[in-house]
């Protein structure tokens, strides 16, 4: 015998609605399923793939009225930089449930690769490379660090972003040896600041994290 639910329309074999914990009535029905229903990860999936739909459209449209216009100047990179950064806090940042650490770092990469599309269609003067990248990753690395000092038990579960971060943090002084950026102060302090953290994590962590830290840097 089955027991009916009118407040969600639902046939169960419990005397209380699975869904809404109400009492049931003793009507009985031949539908032993529960009717079909949008979950929250459907929405959720919907409207990520609405935001790629429209993010394509965008991107792809200005594209052909840049060709069509005037190819010799591309402006339409102006428009790909945002709508790919905006995709993907949208997509990552804000609809989908990853670790905040893995939010932290995607964020980091993507502005910077933004910022240097648009540093690129502007001229390539490299006010992206020189100031910005090494300040977001600078900043990036002290929020995560925050995170892990106001809750200590997260060390195991932010040292691999924050080794990232630290691995980040000496990548602007790559880029300066390499020639690609011609100012040495914003990469030498992001280069410190990522060493500093690295020296913190092994001095102030407990021992099992500081083996963690070992085995991951290979010291």
């Amino acid at each position: 015998m089955q027991h009916y639910c009118t407040n969600c329309s639902v046939y169960t074999k419990q005397k209380y609605c699975p869904l809404c914990k109400r009492k049931l009535s003793d009507q009985t029905g031949d539908n032993e399923y529960y009717p079909v229903y949008e979950t929250k990860v459907k929405r959720r999936r919907f409207a990520q793939r609405l935001v790629l739909f429209i993010a394509i459209f965008g991107v792809s449209t200005s594209l052909l009225i840049n060709l069509l216009t005037n190819p010799e100047r591309l402006w339409f990179l102006y428009v790909l930089g945002p709508v790919l950064y905006g995709v993907l806090t949208i997509n990552h940042t804000f609809l989908s449930r990853a670790h905040t650490g893995s939010k932290v770092v995607l964020q980091v990469i993507s502005l910077s690769v933004m910022l240097f599309i648009l540093d690129a269609a502007s001229g390539s003067s490299k006010w992206s490379i020189h100031y910005v990248i090494p300040f977001l990753v600078t900043l990036a690395t002290f929020f995560v660090t925050i995170i892990v000092l106001r809750k200590p038990m997260k060390w195991r579960e932010y040292i691999g972003y924050m080794s990232t971060m630290v691995i980040l943090g000496f990548l602007p002084v790559i880029l300066f040896l390499s020639s690609w950026s011609t100012v040495l102060w914003p990469s030498a302090a992001t280069a410190l600041y990522a060493l500093l953290t690295l020296i913190g994590m092994i001095l102030f962590s407990e021992k099992t994290m500081k083996n963690e830290i070992v085995r991951r840097f290979h010291f």
